[in-house]
């Protein structure tokens, strides 16, 4: 077995990478945390084996970096007790797919050599498991290790797979040539040092954790649908007036639209201060709904909603239906009516309609006003003081829960 051994100067500020651990590792500090990366001749351990593991260890001034590269068939055992050794050392063990791979093969060899799976005491922080977790929100199409790496704008030297590295380590043993095990050093050092900056998708978590803070909430204007023709930019005259003309029915269009939505003519942008910068500012616009994220700051713009909604009765069997009114009396008072103006109420009649300016929410509640009542979307009567009585971090979470 040979061992390779390298130190690192932090890339960054040691504290900052603490800042944004510590709400997944708690009172742990970096000193505590082992990083590893196995590769391995297959996804069986029944019939692979293991032939190089890199760790990445934090000290005060520096990190380092080890790996424990098997010469021959014969390492696999001597690799599985150093790497127990160092487990011995730390409390938590940080992965990429850990639990889902390298935690199980590494757990299979040592009970195939009688020993006991040391690594399986430590807690386990898998990166994978939290991006996967947020797939949509990152619009990843793939959570695998590279498809992040280049989500936060990192590019290898290696281009090779694990599995493509299989037969390179095989033809390895039997020639010994030093470039395909440069090849091989080179995918797990590139595993392993990258992990670090996979750190950074924890400034979202802390997003979807709550660990935010509400700042402001201002009322935006929407812009008047007529600049809408002003986005076009043409020096042909011809081309002008057809724009202008596409422009005008267009903004007809969308007149016609806005009068059926009841109008949306103002909205309202909630601000929120998060505990580490995020490393790739981010725009999301699911449905009518605006999130950006930058830095430290997160902007949730929300559409008012200017007209008439409807409250559902939940006991509507204790209400009758005025029709010609459109409208529900309590049965107490019901008498008021003549027989033949009102009518058992439905769950789809029990309203109670009210004009004013709504907020939209996102989760049912005991107060909420629909459109209809198999509407499923659900909305409060909107006042300046409103983020006194419903949490607006809480709210902001309810979004993030039904869009994300």
């Amino acid at each position: 077995m040979e061992i390779i051994r390298k130190d690192l100067a932090y890339t960054e500020d040691r504290a900052a990478l603490e800042v944004v651990l510590s709400p997944a590792l708690g009172n742990v500090s970096l000193e505590d945390a082992l990083l590893y990366d196995i590769e391995t001749t297959g996804l069986n351990p029944k019939a692979s084996q293991l032939y190089l593991l890199g760790v990445l260890l934090f000290h005060k001034e520096n990190s380092e970096f080890i790996q424990y590269f098997a010469e021959s068939v014969r390492d696999e055992e001597e690799i599985l007790e150093q790497f127990f050794q160092l487990c011995q050392t730390r409390k938590v063990l940080i992965s990429f797919n850990g639990e889902g791979f390298d935690n199980r093969f590494i757990e299979a060899m040592a009970k195939s050599y009688g020993k006991l799976p040391l690594h399986l005491n430590l807690k386990q922080l898998d990166l994978f498991k939290l991006i996967r977790k947020r797939k949509k929100f990152y619009g990843l199409e793939s959570c695998s290790l590279k498809s992040c790496e280049r989500f936060l704008g990192i590019y290898r030297e290696d281009r090779c797979s694990g599995g493509e590295l299989i037969s390179v380590y095989r033809e390895y043993l039997q020639n010994k040539d030093s470039k395909k095990k440069n090849s091989l050093l080179l995918h797990n050092r590139e595993d392993i040092q990258n992990l670090p900056d996979l750190f950074s998708f924890l400034a979202y978590e802390n997003i979807f954790q709550g660990n935010i803070k509400f700042q402001t909430a201002e009322f935006l204007e929407s812009e008047e649908i007529k600049n809408i023709k002003y986005h076009h930019q043409t020096k042909n005259p011809l081309e002008t007036a057809h724009l202008e003309l596409e422009s005008s029915l267009q903004i007809k269009k969308l007149e016609l639209e806005e009068e059926q939505k009841s109008r949306t003519a103002k909205k309202l942008c909630l601000q929120y201060y998060l505990p580490s910068p995020v490393p790739v500012p981010l725009t999301l616009a699911p449905k009518n709904y605006l999130l950006e994220i930058k830095d430290k700051f997160l902007f949730l713009t929300v559409p008012l909603y200017q007209g008439e909604l409807c409250y559902f009765f939940k006991d509507y069997k204790d209400y009758e239906f005025i029709p010609s009114e459109d409208h529900v009396v309590h049965k107490s008072l019901a008498s008021m009516y003549p027989k033949e103006m009102r009518e058992k109420a439905k769950a789809s009649t029990a309203y109670q309609k009210m004009k004013a300016s709504f907020l939209p929410v996102f989760q049912e509640g005991e107060k909420v006003f629909k459109k209809t009542y198999q509407d499923k979307n659900c909305f409060i009567p909107f006042k300046e003081n409103t983020f006194e009585s419903i949490n607006p971090v809480e709210y902001l979470l309810s979004f993030l829960k039904i869009h994300f």
